[in-house]
């Protein structure tokens, strides 16, 4: 079930958002401790999670205090990077040799596994450990598909646009408000001898936060989310207007040379080294940035500029599904680990490192300092990113456009249409 942001989801996800900022000490019963106020385990039970590599150092560390508190649980942790855990969850969805935890992200990406039955039904649990009263709503929202919780709320993310402020006062600019700033910056920037934007487009997604950002500001709030819900033709003057840009911010050389086949963590250390000038990522960038060795206080982030009104910035959610199939004793355990690696003492233990949290009552870092301007950015509303909003089938064909678009292989108007049909196809196969 899609999850498309409307101004009334917003609203409800910025209340929601401002309360897990608030400045707690944790006192209050977590999931994990309601859950571990039950029956104890007795049987030894091993357990397998798959989780992401960068930005989920300290993963290891809440693992190996989780096992000594439950030391007839044993857990073994696999991390993989973006595209690889993407690829290697289908792959054992169709093998049938899923993990029994697993990360992965709200919207038709984590939709997969609950669509096809893959995943343990969280609803009564959610229920009985009163995840109402420990997640935000938005993050336990986008993980529900059919009206079934099917994961277990972990981070609530919210992007913009990154710039080094060596960067920007040497070029003796400030953040934009408006386009046609953000547009002479470009140019300006470009002129300094700095790339202006630093985007890998491998996978697809990294170039998508521009696209989703330019389709915003020329199609507006409504349109976008009616493009979005697939209730509106993608063959519009928007979408066309979307992909001119991207082609003419090709064409100026606005990005690194290459970038259709660059790597976006290429793209980021070009972005660490301050030698690009701007960047779309969210809320885990100060962290990302403190851990390769550079300080998060030397850059700064804005909202993407825009006349519309209200300026939304994208959102999503990550989470944790268990295996439907996996045997009682080893999902009652997953369950539990879930709940401790989201509680409130284990984020607030690793909050320099954890990200935004979905975990409500819990305390911001110091050494993340553009978190809570990140999270306040969302209060006029927000969308969904579009690789969780859109079904995977639409979205592949938005990367393959924009591919299309940067090798000069399509025209923009060529793209509008070839996503209408991917959309129409997908609509046509659901009836």
């Amino acid at each position: 079930m899609k999850k498309a942001a409307s101004l009334l989801m917003s609203a409800m996800l910025i209340g929601g958002i401002m309360a897990g900022c608030s400045s707690g000490n944790g006192s209050g019963e977590t999931a994990s401790t309601t859950a571990n106020s039950g029956q104890k385990t007795t049987q030894k039970v091993s357990i397998t999670l798959w989780t992401l590599d960068t930005g989920w150092e300290w993963i290891q560390n809440a693992v190996d205090d989780f096992k000594k508190e439950n030391p007839n649980i044993d857990v073994q942790v696999s991390k993989y990077s973006v595209d690889p855990i993407k690829e290697n969850l289908k792959l054992a969805a169709n093998s049938k040799t899923l993990p029994d935890m697993w990360f992965t992200w709200g919207g038709t990406l984590g939709s997969f596994y609950p669509e096809n039955g893959l995943t343990l039904d969280l609803s009564q649990i959610a229920k009985d450990h009163k995840y109402a009263e420990v997640y935000n709503k938005a993050a336990l929202d986008m993980s529900t598909y059919g009206g079934k919780l099917s994961g277990i709320p972990i981070h609530l993310n919210v992007l913009g646009m990154w710039y080094p402020k060596s960067v920007y006062d040497k070029a003796k600019l400030t953040p934009p408000t408006k386009f046609a700033d953000f547009e002479a910056q470009l140019q300006t920037l470009k002129g300094s001898g700095v790339t202006p934007l630093s985007f890998g487009s491998k996978g697809g997604w990294h170039t998508m936060r521009l696209t989703e950002a330019l389709l915003e500001h020329f199609a507006g709030p409504e349109l976008h989310d009616k493009l979005s819900n697939l209730t509106a033709s993608w063959n519009d003057p928007a979408v066309v207007k979307t992909f001119e840009k991207l082609k003419e911010y090709t064409d100026k050389g606005y990005f690194p040379k290459g970038y259709v086949s660059l790597d976006p963590q290429e793209a980021d250390s070009v972005f660490y080294q301050q030698k690009a000038g701007l960047i779309n990522e969210g809320t885990w960038f100060d962290r990302n940035i403190n851990s390769n060795g550079f300080d998060a206080n030397q850059f700064g982030v804005f909202k993407f500029p825009s006349e519309q009104k209200p300026v939304r910035p994208s959102v999503f959610a990550e989470m944790f599904q268990i295996n439907g199939s996996s045997e009682k004793a080893k999902q009652d355990a997953a369950v539990k680990l879930g709940e401790y690696l989201t509680s409130v003492n284990v984020v607030n233990k690793y909050i320099e490192n954890y990200g935004s949290p979905a975990t409500l009552n819990t305390k911001l870092s110091e050494k993340t300092p553009h978190l809570k301007e990140m999270l306040d950015s969302a209060n006029e509303g927000a969308f969904l990113i579009m690789d969780q909003a859109l079904p995977q089938q639409v979205i592949q064909k938005v990367f393959e456009a924009q591919d299309h678009i940067a090798l000069g292989e399509w025209t923009p108007q060529q793209a509008a249409q070839e996503i209408d049909k991917a959309a129409s196809d997908y609509k046509s196969k659901k009836k």
